[in-house]
């Protein structure tokens, strides 16, 4: 992943350390934090549905589970 969105830089890093941070882009940068949420969200969403104690979310069919995985494993700088 190179620093060409805003989405991926790591601010003053992005200079002269570009070279050696760039692993640390997927993880630390905006667009990382953003990955990271949507992967949380989902599987606190997965588990809750599959809580029965909790009503106020049903439980999620079978195709519903590994889509909202995709969703969150292929999570990319256009979503």
């Amino acid at each position: 992943m190179t620093a060409t969105s805003p989405l991926t830089a790591l601010s003053p890093l992005d200079g002269r350390y570009a070279g050696k941070v760039e692993a640390l882009r997927p993880i630390f940068s905006e667009f990382g934090l953003m990955h990271r949420r949507v992967l949380v969200e989902v599987r606190w969403l997965l588990a809750l549905a599959d809580e029965p104690a909790i009503a106020e979310v049903a439980k999620l069919d079978t195709p519903a589970r590994p889509f909202l995985m995709t969703l969150a494993d292929g999570f990319s700088l256009q979503d």
